[in-house]
């Protein structure tokens, strides 16, 4: 007799839509990010819209995303810490190519305002959506002042040409892209508060800060300038060749537009 026991089958599970399918696996995507780990220039595409949270730096040592909602609870928050504000987005890495994705492997690019800026510049100046099919490459210049990374300086600038998605880009891009939602969805706030009560006392002490409102960098790490120009004239694009919308390429509508 066979020790082998046939499984119930379920409704739900063994007849899952198309695109219950697709959330899962962009669900469980773990890609990796830009790293920025030395001086020189990155050049990248953007792919579809993006996410915004806030991001505790100090004091903690671990990665605790934190939300307007828990302002008064978040301990960290009520000491007078301020979370930095983060943006994240899927971008195509130019420099990081091999046989399976010769124009670059997908990515996340997560940084704050001083890089978005620039994107939203490209945007404001163009009114040309930076990370949609009509969007350019651009050129991410970064310096370490006396080899600082700490104090790096980002230097943003679009190429002048469009950068039409390939074939192989858009299905790379509907393949392999992440759920940005879930991905960046606030820590839960008993684990934001675990992680404040096993802080010694001395790391609870907020440093001086500039201003009012949330801190988009902490110490000042990064700061940005921008060259922006207009794009040539956008190649008429053939719909055999793209999908309709962003939305179409990640099945879903997550996160805010440019």
């Amino acid at each position: 007799m066979s020790e082998f026991i046939t499984d119930n089958g379920s409704w739900d599970e063994d007849f899952k839509t198309k695109e219950q399918i697709a959330g899962e696996a962009a669900e469980s995507k773990r890609l990796d990010w830009i790293r920025f780990d030395k001086p020189g220039e990155y050049r990248v595409r953007l792919c579809g819209n993006f996410v915004r949270f806030y991001r505790w730096w100090s004091p903690f040592a671990t990665r605790l995303i934190t939300h307007l909602s828990y302002k008064d609870e978040d301990p960290a928050w009520n000491a007078g810490f301020w979370p930095r504000k983060t943006f994240a987005i899927h971008v195509i890495d130019r420099g990081d190519v091999d046989d399976q994705h010769p124009t670059g492997k997908l990515k996340l690019l997560e940084k704050g305002a001083s890089i978005f800026e620039a994107f939203a510049n490209y945007n404001r100046i163009n009114k040309v959506n930076p990370a949609s099919q009509a969007g350019p490459d651009f050129v991410i210049e970064v310096e370490w002042p006396n080899g600082n990374k700490r104090q790096a300086n980002y230097k943003v600038t679009p190429v002048m040409q469009v950068s039409e998605w390939t074939d192989q880009e858009i299905e790379m891009i509907k393949s392999d892209h992440a759920d940005l939602k879930k991905i960046y969805a606030p820590s839960p706030l008993e684990d934001i508060k675990s992680a404040w009560d096993m802080l010694p006392d001395d790391a609870k002490i907020p440093p001086k800060r500039d201003g009012d409102g949330y801190s988009d960098d902490t110490t000042k790490v990064a700061q940005a300038s921008t060259k922006t120009t207009s794009p040539e004239p956008t190649p008429e694009i053939k719909e055999a060749k793209t999908a309709s919308s962003d939305d179409d390429l990640f099945g879903d509508d997550d996160s805010v537009d440019f």
